[in-house]
């Protein structure tokens, strides 16, 4: 899992080779010393500038390009006391699991497209007619069944896996529950694309060696603000401020759920790496049927 434990930020201000002075800043990481991830830091910031001032265009990060900078809040491990799984805290400031080889499937419903008004019982109006009485509509499948329809067809041609599969916010998440998965292997690739999953996530599972599922709501979709600022903080006053945010987003997001339980298919039987990730997910993603999705 590609989760880095220091972090260092670096900033400055230089001219360009116009004269024109800007400022810009560069996070780097360690999973050895604070003091490797300043090293690391001002050594990227040098190159940075260097590149800056001869006019070059500097890298811009996009997702999943770099490790993760997020605050860890638990670490999971396995009845031998080695580490399957760590919590942390994301940009926006939900929780999310990771593990190093349980597979969590994203999978999003298509957006929804608004139809085109019909004009055509307009024009037979206009011109006398009378518009046809249409067929009684066969009765449609909502996404979330046609999603859990193809989960299923997926599992009825691999008996062997077994899956839990969740109802999120915009689509549907799922589990492998009797097998360790290696989440850069190509077999892994081919399942994830094989159910849908969204390319993003599994962008996202390559390069950060882990699969990810979000355990704590969306903060916009409970009617909380946004957090003051992200880990890790400059100064004791911003953390403090941070702080009282998480308070009160935690006592709000109590009343909602990320995910619910639909549909459990397959072998019954858990593995034990994946039994203690399991019980921590289904604890804080859905407690109970009864909360709204967020």
């Amino acid at each position: 899992m590609n989760i880095p434990k220091y972090w260092a930020k670096r900033e400055a201000s230089i001219e360009d080779v116009n004269g024109k002075e800007f400022s810009f800043s560069c996070w780097q990481w360690s999973n050895s010393s604070a003091s490797e991830a300043f090293q690391r830091a001002d050594t990227r910031l040098n190159e940075l500038a260097q590149k800056a001032a001869m006019g070059a265009r500097l890298n811009r990060y996009s997702y999943g390009d770099r490790a993760m900078r997020e605050e860890t809040t638990q670490s999971i491990t396995n009845s031998d006391l080695r580490e399957v799984a760590v919590v942390t805290r994301n940009a926006y400031g939900a929780l999310v699991l990771n593990t190093a080889n349980a597979m969590f499937i994203d999978i999003d419903f298509p957006e929804k497209k608004e139809a085109a008004p019909s004009v055509g019982g307009g024009l037979l109006r206009l011109f006398g007619g009378k518009p046809k009485t249409p067929p009684p509509a066969a009765p449609t499948l909502s996404p979330e069944d046609i999603g859990v329809q193809a989960v299923t067809a997926w599992a009825a041609q691999n008996p062997r896996v077994g899956l839990r599969v969740y109802r999120t916010f915009g689509g549907l998440r799922c589990l492998i529950t009797n097998a360790l998965c290696d989440p850069t292997a190509s077999d892994t690739l081919s399942v994830l694309q094989s159910l849908n999953s969204d390319p993003l996530y599994i962008r996202l599972c390559r390069q950060q060696q882990c699969f990810r599922a979000r355990l704590t709501p969306k903060h916009w979709r409970c009617g909380v603000r946004p957090p003051p600022s992200r880990w890790p903080w400059s100064n004791p006053k911003e953390e403090a401020r941070y702080r009282q945010w998480q308070r009160g987003y935690e006592a709000t997001s109590a009343g909602f759920a990320t995910c619910r339980l639909v549909k459990v298919i397959g072998p019954g039987e858990i593995h034990p790496d994946i039994a203690p990730i399991l019980a921590l997910h289904d604890q804080l993603a859905c407690p109970g049927t009864q909360w709204p999705l967020a």
